[in-house]
């Protein structure tokens, strides 16, 4: 019985023959897992904008090219013999079964939501122990972007006790920082203003995860929000021939609110 290949067999395929040293694509054969690293990120980002538009289409696309860059740096390591896309798949599937030990071990003490999380925050600490972890925000990349990678450090930190009790203590924080970002704008102090400004930012981080909020997510959200009213606001501006003074835009800013 000869055996049928696979969908993700057929996606290494593509990827290996673009890379052929001798009839593959130039620029395909002149990538690095290191040059293809931004196109990684970038791929993940219009993933979660097709998934927050709700674009069904879209989203099949952008996890295609996703997958594609997964496959894309399987295939370099395998080139290098490090490992292989079997490999990724064989270690994200142990991993998995070993993070939920309530379905594939049949662990009776893993029932609510809180449990699973609480099991996973447990693995993943061992995990990076023997990984030599010595702190716990080992192992939060210094290359996430800033926001996400704040609240993965308060996240930890607050597993740890180092948290505000309340959302009202946190927004008691908050209201400090804002102060004390007045008082070094009052005395001009730019390397002061800049350091406030950064404490006040991750206060409202902190804040919005003491909400449960994804901050990305708010941020995202409020950017589109920004955009549509700019947008609605450049319109009528030009539709009127308005002059673009200050006066003229807060006027019609208000009036597309």
């Amino acid at each position: 019985m000869v055996k049928t290949k696979s969908k993700i067999e057929d996606i290494v395929d593509v990827v290996k023959k673009l890379r052929n040293p001798k009839d593959g694509c130039p620029w395909d054969i002149s990538q690095n897992s290191k040059s293809l690293a931004k196109y990684t990120l970038e791929e993940a980002y219009e993933v979660v904008e097709a998934i927050e538009q709700n674009k069904t289409d879209e989203l099949k696309d952008e996890l295609g090219d996703l997958l594609l860059q997964v496959v894309y740096h399987s295939v370099i390591s395998e080139e290098k013999k490090q490992f292989n896309i079997n490999d990724v798949i064989a270690s994200s599937v142990k991993k998995m079964k070993l993070r939920h030990p309530h379905i594939f071990l049949n662990n009776k003490n893993i029932k609510t939501i809180s449990d699973v999380n609480d099991f996973w925050e447990y693995q993943k600490k061992i995990d990076r122990k023997k990984k030599g972890a010595t702190s716990v925000i080992d192992g939060i990349s210094e290359t996430l972007p800033a926001v996400t990678r704040a609240v993965k450090v308060h996240k930890r930190a607050a597993k740890e006790g180092f948290d505000w009790p309340t959302t009202e203590a946190t927004i008691k924080k908050v209201k400090e920082e804002l102060k004390e970002l007045e008082v070094e704008i009052k005395n001009r102090n730019k390397s002061k203003i800049e350091e406030e400004l950064g404490d006040l930012f991750l206060s409202c981080i902190n804040l919005s995860r003491k909400l449960k909020l994804d901050t990305e997510t708010v941020i995202r959200k409020s950017n589109r929000k920004f955009d549509k009213r700019f947008r609605k606001m450049e319109k009528i501006m030009n539709k009127n021939n308005l002059e673009w003074n200050l006066k003229n835009l807060e006027k019609i800013w208000q009036k597309v609110k």
